[in-house]
C-alpha cells in the first residue's frame, strides 16, 4: 500500500462527506495503491451508510468515541497501512484533475518524508472548474526546518503528503481534546524531517462555510481555543528545549520562526476575540514572557512582522492595535 487518506469525520452533512470520498475515488489511482480511512469521531448520527455505499471501494469505516479532531486522525495514522498518509478533512475534497497523480510520481521518485502542495480556498465549490491537469513543478529538496526558517508554516496538516514512517519513530502525534492540534503536529514532524519538496501543484479545496470550527464565533469557544493555543505554544516550547542542544542552526532557526509568528497569531486572536489592550498585554506578560516570546523576539521574516512586533511590544502599541484590528464580535449562544 502506497498512500492512506485520512478523514476525520464528526457531524457532518452526508453529502458533503459523499463529495469527499468521490472525489478522491475519483482521481484515478490504482486501486491496490491507496486506502481511504474514515475515522468517525462520535458523531450523533455515524454515518454507517459508508459499508454499504464503498463495498467495492478500498474504504474503511472505523467508528470512535468523541476526542476531537486530534484523536480521530490519531487513530487513521494507527491504522493506516500506506507508505505516505494524506489528512482530508470531511467537508473538503480533492479537485478533480488536481495533480494526485503527480503528486505520488514525485513521491515514488524523489522520495521526499514531506510533499507540500498548493489549496484552492472557495465558498461556492458547487461552481469550481475542474483544473487542467497541467506538468507540476518542483523545488530543491530541503529539510523541514529549513522550510520553517523561511516560511511561515501553516497550521493545516491537510497541505502535504508525508512519510507515515516519520511520525512513527519520531514519536510525532496529535495533542487529544484541544484545538489548535495540528500546530504541535506539524512543527515537531517538519522539524524532523529532513528531506521536503515543495511543489506547484493543487490537488485540494478547502471550503469555507457557516457552522464549521474556524467559523464558530460563540465566545466560551473563541475563549478555549485561545486558551489552547496559549498551551499549544507551551509544548512546542518545551519540544524546543528538549531537542535545542542536539539541533543544528537551521532546526533552531526554524522552530525558532514558528514560535515567533505563534506568538503574533496568539495576540492577534486576543485581538480578534474583543480583548482590550491592557488585558492582552496582561497575558502577554504572564503566558508569553516567561517563554521568552514577549516582548515579541527581533527577527526580519516580514515588514508586517517588524510592524506588529513594533506595535504589540508596548501598552500604548496595543491600543493602536485595538483600534485597527478587526473584532469578530463574539457572542454568548
Amino acid at each position: 500500500m502506497f498512500l492512506s487518506i485520512i478523514i476525520p469525520h464528526y457531524n457532518i452533512e452526508s453529502r458533503l462527506l459523499e463529495r469527499c470520498i468521490d472525489s478522491i475515488i475519483g482521481q484515478g489511482i490504482t486501486a491496490g495503491e491507496y486506502e481511504v480511512i474514515i475515522i468517525d469521531d462520535g458523531s450523533a448520527i455515524p454515518p454507517s451508510w459508508i459499508a454499504g455505499t464503498y463495498k467495492d471501494a478500498n474504504v474503511k469505516f472505523i467508528e470512535a468515541p468523541h476526542g476531537g479532531p486530534g484523536a480521530a486522525r490519531n487513530k487513521g495514522m494507527q491504522e493506516a497501512r500506506g507508505r505516505y498518509i494524506m489528512f482530508v478533512d470531511a467537508d473538503d475534497f480533492l479537485i478533480s484533475n488536481g495533480h494526485i497523480s503527480q503528486c505520488l510520481e514525485i513521491l515514488k521518485t524523489e522520495k521526499p518524508q514531506i510533499l507540500r502542495y498548493r489549496y484552492h480556498v472557495t465558498e461556492k465549490p458547487d461552481r469550481l472548474k475542474p483544473k487542467r491537469d497541467s506538468k507540476v513543478t518542483t523545488g530543491n529538496t530541503i529539510s523541514g526546518a529549513a522550510f520553517m526558517a523561511s516560511n511561515n508554516l501553516p497550521g493545516s496538516p491537510c497541505l502535504y503528503l508525508f512519510e507515515r514512517e516519520l511520525a512513527i519513530k519520531k514519536g510525532v502525534r496529535f495533542p487529544e481534546g484541544c484545538f489548535h492540534e495540528d500546530e504541535e503536529f506539524n512543527t515537531e514532524l517538519h522539524f524532523h524531517a529532513q528531506s521536503l519538496i515543495v511543489s506547484d501543484a493543487m490537488p485540494y479545496c478547502y471550503c469555507k462555510r457557516k457552522g464549521s470550527t474556524t467559523a464558530n464565533s460563540d465566545i466560551n469557544f473563541e475563549r478555549k481555543r485561545m486558551e489552547d493555543m496559549l498551551k499549544v505554544i507551551e509544548r512546542i516550547t518545551f519540544f524546543r528545549s528538549s531537542f535545542y542542544e542536539k539541533s543544528n542552526s537551521i532546526q533552531k532557526r526554524g522552530i525558532d520562526r514558528k514560535l515567533n509568528t505563534l506568538a503574533v497569531d496568539a495576540i492577534l486572536n486576543m485581538l480578534y476575540i474583543g480583548m482590550n489592550a491592557k488585558k492582552i498585554h496582561a497575558t502577554c506578560t504572564k503566558r508569553l514572557a516567561p517563554l521568552s516570546l514577549y516582548p515579541i523576539p527581533e527577527a526580519s521574516y516580514s515588514l508586517k512582522y517588524r510592524i506588529f512586533r513594533m506595535l504589540a511590544n508596548n501598552s500604548t502599541g496595543l491600543k493602536v492595535l485595538r483600534l485597527i484590528v478587526p473584532n469578530r464580535k463574539p457572542k454568548n449562544r
